[in-house]
């Protein structure tokens, strides 16, 4: 049996999905869409967390991802 796929960087060189979410101001789940959406690309840790390559996140800081605006409620 193979062992999980993981990655050799530091701690250092990886953000948690949390992390990432609240750089963005957006919600964790919003971060857990990205990969599957080619957005960011997602690493493992050696728990087998997800985790997101530092260099990765601050590209996509500074090619300033743009949030959708918010659908009106029908309270609105």
């Amino acid at each position: 049996m193979m062992a999980p796929m993981t990655v050799s960087e530091t701690d250092a060189d990886l953000m948690t999905r949390r992390q990432v979410a609240c750089l963005f101001g957006v919600t964790s789940a919003t971060v857990a869409t990205w990969p599957r959406r080619g957005v960011l690309a997602e690493v493992r840790n050696e728990d087998g967390r997800p985790r997101y390559r530092r260099s990765d996140v601050e590209q996509l800081f500074r090619a300033g991802i743009q949030r959708r605006p918010r659908r009106p409620t029908a309270a609105s």
